[in-house]
């Protein structure tokens, strides 16, 4: 199989979470056992990834055009018309990377890959001049992977630790085991991953990802999916079946290891010009969507198009390419056909490429690099961050325990101290805190906001706590697990908690959350009367080119205003926009601190038949 032909083959949506770029490395080596070209790390394999663009690789330089977002900015003219750089790179011969920069709107990144005895060490990366980036690589007596170290340098920070990987190795006769231990920025270990080379077969155990376990086969020079085990639940398997040449014939869920739950099925013809992706749906046994993909010479897409289980074609694509002598497209356009206005109708060009290709010559030389200095603070890495991890995972561990067996206090016991760390419980953890004056003493009080042990319907139970200064200690004043949602009721933006404050005597608590539709609350509270009460309440409830709603809600007057906004965005037409605004008085006992539900209390507008809730 030729390297175009790797671009090209129908990838499903599976097969996509579990193509290692080590198919690519292999197909680019030419040579049957690339352990480090199959261990998924991503710095290896980065300087390999544009041997999938070219069918030759003795490429010197490519300066990659794109279609530019906007008619503005260094635009350069080809076959009439405007583009924009997107890229520079240079390669070594075998076609791996040796200089890259990339250009982002008015940033760009440059990035140097430093070499030794052929293997990749260093990949050094610097964001417009000012953040630097090191990814360095370590092998072993069998030139294996061992190590990768990760820092960077940013401005006023002389080093930032950004990763370390360990790979350990243990062989038997005709067997080769790798196990990965990869520890985070924020110095904590992933589980650890094995990966078990047994020629032809290769199986992955990686169980961070939807894929717990995954085996591969050697086919066609390179190593492909053929079955995994636990796919997002336990007990799914899927299967990968392929022709005699290499490509995909199916892919076939099967729940509990047996019922049929999905299935794609892949048919070509004789040449491969012609490569048919037909889907199913109702647990398999009804065809969905039909997807034909037709390939040139070149191996190169050159129409797709889908239709519907209905029958009904959906736009089709068209790309077009001119080549070089060496068969390397320049120019990629793609058109699109809208069907729903017939067979024959206008084909619009919505995107295009050109890429500008030398060829290694007799007079071409590749860049050098001075290869920097490792530092002491990296090399300290190896002892620090697994020692780092060690303590790190034991806190985890004894919370979770805590967790589990209720072994926790479930409010502040600590009545005066000197710090307002020192009132922090157990296994609680304080996220906030703030200063300033609640009530007529000259002393300024604090607010504190804390994550519990103490589990909710939505992840764990907030609190807030006041305290007031007496003398030389601080002495809790009041604390409240109420007035802050928990820790996970912010839906997919995580934490609703946003901050808190003291301004004007009061205690002003943010929460932000939401999805596609985002909310904001702000509530206010105020000591009188020897107690704590709800004064004020705002609202922002809504999502871009749909509508907003808003309340502002003074609890102690009884003024309430409503705001609405409606907005659509359809590119088709102008900018639409509605809005009112509305005021009423709707004067209510003020709310005690300690009965407040967060969002749970309703106010009606009834000459606009809405409501909103606080």
């Amino acid at each position: 199989m030729n390297i175009p032909e790797i671009q090209n083959i129908v990838f499903p949506k599976i097969l996509k979470l579990v193509f290692s770029m080590g198919f690519v490395i292999s197909c680019a080596q030419e040579k049957e056992a690339s352990i480090n070209g199959f261990l998924d790390n991503h710095t290896f394999n980065s300087s390999y990834s544009d041997t999938l663009y070219f069918r030759t690789n003795n490429i010197f330089a490519v300066t990659k055009l794109k279609n530019p977002e906007r008619k503005t900015g260094n635009l350069v003219n080809r076959d009439g018309l405007s583009y924009i750089q997107e890229s520079y790179t240079e390669y070594l011969p075998d076609g791996r990377k040796l200089y890259q920069r990339r250009y982002y709107d008015t940033n760009s990144i440059e990035e140097k890959f430093h070499y030794k005895n052929n293997l990749l060490i260093l990949k050094e990366s610097v964001e417009n001049k000012k953040l630097y980036h090191y990814n360095w690589l370590f092998y072993n007596k069998e030139n294996y992977l061992q190590e990768e170290i990760n820092y960077k340098i940013d401005e006023g920070k002389p080093f930032i630790y950004d990763g370390y990987i360990q790979y350990n190795y243990s062989s038997e006769p005709k067997k080769t085991t790798v196990k990965i231990i990869d520890y985070g920025y924020d110095s904590l270990a992933n589980p650890e991953e094995e990966y078990t080379f047994e020629f032809p077969y290769l199986t992955k155990k990686t169980p961070l990802y939807q894929s717990k376990i995954h085996r591969y086969q050697w086919i066609s020079r390179t190593y492909k999916p053929i079955d995994i085990k636990d796919y997002i639940i336990k007990d799914r398997d899927v299967t990968f079946s392929y022709d005699k040449n290499g490509y995909l014939l199916s892919e076939i869920w099967l729940a509990n290891h047996q019922s049929l739950e999905n299935k794609t099925e892949y048919y070509y013809s004789n040449d491969y010009h012609e490569r048919t992706e037909q889907e199913y749906h109702m647990l398999g046994k009804e065809k969905s969507t039909k997807t034909l993909r037709k390939y040139d010479d070149h191996n190169n897409l050159v129409f797709e198009q889908s239709i519907e289980y209905t029958g009904h074609p959906l736009s089709a694509e068209f790309f077009e390419y001119i080549y070089d002598k060496q068969g390397n497209w320049i120019s990629k356009k793609q058109y699109r056909q809208n069907t729903d206005k017939g067979p024959n109708s206008k084909k619009e060009l919505v995107d295009y490429e050109y890429r500008e290709i030398q060829y290694y010559n007799p007079n071409s030389q590749p860049r050098s690099f001075t290869l920097p200095d490792f530092p002491k603070d990296a090399d300290n890495i190896r002892t620090q961050i697994p020692k780092v991890c060690a303590e790190k995972q034991n806190t985890i561990d004894a919370f979770q325990n805590a967790v589990k067996t209720g072994n926790f206090d479930t409010e502040i016991t600590l009545r005066k101290a000197k710090t307002l760390e020192e009132f922090t419980p157990k296994f609680w953890t304080l996220k906030d805190q703030a200063t300033g004056n609640l009530d007529d003493s000259p002393e300024d009080e604090a607010v504190c906001v804390y994550e519990t042990p103490i589990e909710d319907d939505f992840g764990f139970t907030q609190v807030l706590a006041i305290y007031k200064k007496e003398g030389e200690n601080w002495v809790l004043w009041n604390q409240f697990s109420n007035t802050i949602l928990p820790s996970e009721h912010g839906g997919m933006m995580g934490n609703p908690y946003e901050g808190i404050s003291i301004k004007n005597k009061t205690i002003v608590i943010d929460h932000f959350g939401g999805s596609r539709q985002k909310w904001h609350y702000t509530h206010r509270y105020r000591f009188q009367n020897n107690n704590w009460y709800l004064i004020g309440a705002s609202v922002d409830f809504g999502s871009p080119c749909d509508y907003f709603q808003s309340l502002d809600y003074n609890l102690s007057t009884g003024d309430a205003i409503f705001g609405y906004s409606s907005e659509n965005c359809n590119k088709s037409h102008p900018v639409q926009t509605k809005n009112w605004k509305e005021k009423i008085n709707k004067k209510i006992p003020l709310p005690r601190m300690d009965e407040v539900q967060v969002g749970e209390s309703k106010i009606e507008l009834k000459s606009k038949k809405t409501e909103m809730f606080y």
